[in-house]
């Protein structure tokens, strides 16, 4: 039955209503013998790991029950409801929406969304153990406790099930624990401050690690709901995987955060080069050091302009007075919404 869902991904076609309604019928084959079986547990692994819509092909075994039958952890999620103002899906649709958006950032098809996480994932040598850690990531929700230690132990017992080595399990049973990690540590934490840096690091311990749990909370991000991943989380997500990773190299310290500050600044004013000294003075005081390391310059360039000053001119020729945006320096005529002439501002 497992072969035939491996053959249908392999070759990128349907399986009939009526096959799927069979399965269903047989799910009772499948038992811990089934489960335990070498070649199941290959099988499988290909699946959830392959590059060709592993969803699509998860979301038919979840479908037809053979996939809660294959992992009766899983099944356990199946239709369970998560009662917060974020989570949109159950936990088994969300955990098969999330798989999907990982293969997508895989395959580059996400690079305009995720530049730094389809830059990243070439870089990834546990590419395995990133995708059985996010199928495994809310393995335990619904049970009480921590659902990420509880999980934690499950997703080290069904890695080695799976035919993973220790040292792939170590990893998946870690990314599953700490899959929270980065997202409360840029979110709930201010990025700039060394301390936060140091803690991360400490708890991460490894580049690739670091590149791992990246990818992993990007994808569990987005797959919450439609509206849950925006810019400013993208950008304390960047500035927290940039300095975590200037640290393990050994290139961190505090003089290095305000010199990535102070270098935002000056592109920006390059950018603002018409603007009188002061106005910019006054917008780039404005921000913390996180807003400064976290948005991108067109970013920057586009809140710029929302706080833009209002300049208040006459008009020559009919003496109507006006209020624009735009000052001398942009340009020495503009079109009096009184007169219609292009005059020279009083």
């Amino acid at each position: 039955m497992l072969r035939l869902f491996h053959i249908s991904q392999n070759f990128e076609i349907d399986i009939h209503p009526s096959t799927l309604r069979l399965i269903n019928q047989n799910l009772k084959k499948i038992n811990k013998k089934f489960r335990e079986n070498k070649e199941v547990s290959q099988i499988f692994l290909e699946i959830l790991t392959s590059s060709k819509h592993p969803e699509v092909t998860l979301m038919r075994m979840n479908e037809s029950g053979i996939l809660g039958k294959l992992i009766p952890d899983f099944g356990r999620i199946v239709g369970h409801m998560q009662f917060d103002m974020y989570h949109v899906y159950t936990v088994d649709q969300h955990t098969i929406r999330a798989i999907g958006i990982l293969a997508a950032i895989e395959r580059g098809e996400m690079e305009k969304e995720h530049p730094l996480a389809t830059e990243v994932f070439p870089k990834v040598k546990m590419r395995r153990c990133l995708y059985v850690a996010l199928f495994l990531h809310d393995i335990a929700k619904g049970r009480g406790g921590d659902h990420s230690l509880i999980g934690s132990d499950i997703a080290k017992k069904l890695s080695i099930r799976l035919g993973m080595s220790s040292a792939e399990a170590e990893t998946v049973s870690w990314l599953v624990e700490n899959h929270l990690l980065m997202s409360m540590s840029a979110l709930q934490r201010e990025v700039s401050d060394a301390k936060t840096i140091e803690d991360f690091s400490k708890s991460v311990q490894s580049p690739e690690r670091l590149r791992l749990l990246l990818i992993l909370t990007i994808a569990d991000i987005k797959a919450v709901g439609p509206n849950t991943w925006n810019s400013w989380k993208a950008g304390l997500i960047r500035a927290l995987y940039s300095s975590s990773e200037d640290l393990m190299s050994g290139g961190f310290s505090i003089s290095h955060l305000k010199e990535k500050v102070e270098n935002s600044k000056k592109i920006l004013r390059k950018q603002l080069m018409h603007w009188p000294s002061s106005e910019f003075k006054k917008f780039s005081n404005l921000g913390y050091s996180a807003y400064w390391m976290s948005q991108n310059t067109d970013t920057h360039i586009r809140q710029a302009k929302l706080k833009m000053p209002i300049y208040e001119y006459k008009c020559k020729k009919c003496d109507h007075e006006f209020e624009t945006k735009q000052n001398r320096n942009d340009s020495p005529k503009k079109k009096c919404p009184s007169c219609g002439k292009f005059q020279l501002y009083k």
